[in-house]
């Protein structure tokens, strides 16, 4: 998971228009019966959003940063139109106000969507209806669009991700720990994924730090740029449209190396 900046992101205003209407005929709707018809009856909504949504990040799911180029990725309601399944196990009450907010939307992988479906647990203040604010809502998911969520992860040389936050009983561990479940991002094959990049990284510090080493004694040309390119090669690994660039990311950081950790920065 990495940030994702909504400013790079507006639908046309014809989509913003029939989304209002659409809005607008939930809101008078006479029962959650026809809300809900309303709201199947325009899926199209958000699936025309997807193109574009996708192209944000080329092509790479918000959650997990894996690219899934032969599967059909999906539109997530991050808060769900139809249930919100808290942690007992009991519905909550779905956020069907927002079925055609676009801010709500996120793109993802179909596995962390299938998995993620109507759970969504509130701590405190769940909005409820459509004059409730959502902004109140102390919730347990990280969300890419926060600019501090991602952080809170963190990656080993083996793929794994887990809580950044160590003590279990603070609220960035049980947040992430919550995210990493529902999400399933210690799936295989993103485990894999990450564990190759991350590898990737490590070997590619290590022969720049021998580089420099033999450069410090004896400075050649040649060697100066052998060691520009390598350092290339790790900035693109970090780019932000990489995939698993965070957990790269974290690879340049661990090696407590300066000039790796400004690579990261930069990235």
């Amino acid at each position: 998971m990495i940030y994702i900046n909504f400013d790079e992101l507006e639908p046309s205003n014809e989509w913003l228009e029939l989304a209002e209407s659409l809005t607008n005929r939930l809101l008078e709707a006479e029962s959650e019966e026809v809300r809900n018809q309303i709201i199947s009856e325009n899926e199209s909504m958000w699936g025309n959003l997807k193109k574009s949504f996708s192209d944000l990040m080329h092509r790479k799911c918000w959650y997990s940063e894996s690219i899934n180029d032969f599967t059909h990725c999906h539109v997530d309601h991050f808060r769900p139109k139809l249930k919100a399944i808290g942690e007992d196990k009991k519905d909550y009450g779905g956020y069907w106000w927002l079925a055609f907010e676009w801010t709500n939307y996120r793109f993802s992988a179909p596995a962390g969507n299938v998995r993620k479906r109507d759970y969504f647990h509130v701590n405190a203040n769940k909005a409820n209806d459509y004059n409730d604010s959502i902004e109140d809502e102390d919730i347990r998911f990280l969300d890419p669009t926060e600019p501090g969520d991602p952080d809170k992860l963190k990656f080993d040389n083996e793929g794994i991700v887990s809580p950044k936050e160590i003590d279990t009983s603070r609220r960035d561990f049980v947040s992430a720990e919550y995210t990493i479940r529902r999400l399933n991002l210690n799936i295989e094959g993103l485990v894999e994924g990450r564990r190759d990049r991350y590898r990737m990284a490590a070997r590619i510090i290590r022969s720049i730090e021998s580089l420099l080493a033999k450069q410090n004694a004896n400075f050649t040309p040649a060697r100066r740029q052998l060691i520009k390119s390598k350092q290339k090669e790790l900035l693109n690994l970090a780019n932000r449209y990489s995939p698993y660039s965070a957990a790269v990311k974290c690879c340049l950081r661990e090696s407590g190396l300066e000039w790796a950790i400004n690579i990261a920065i930069a990235a």
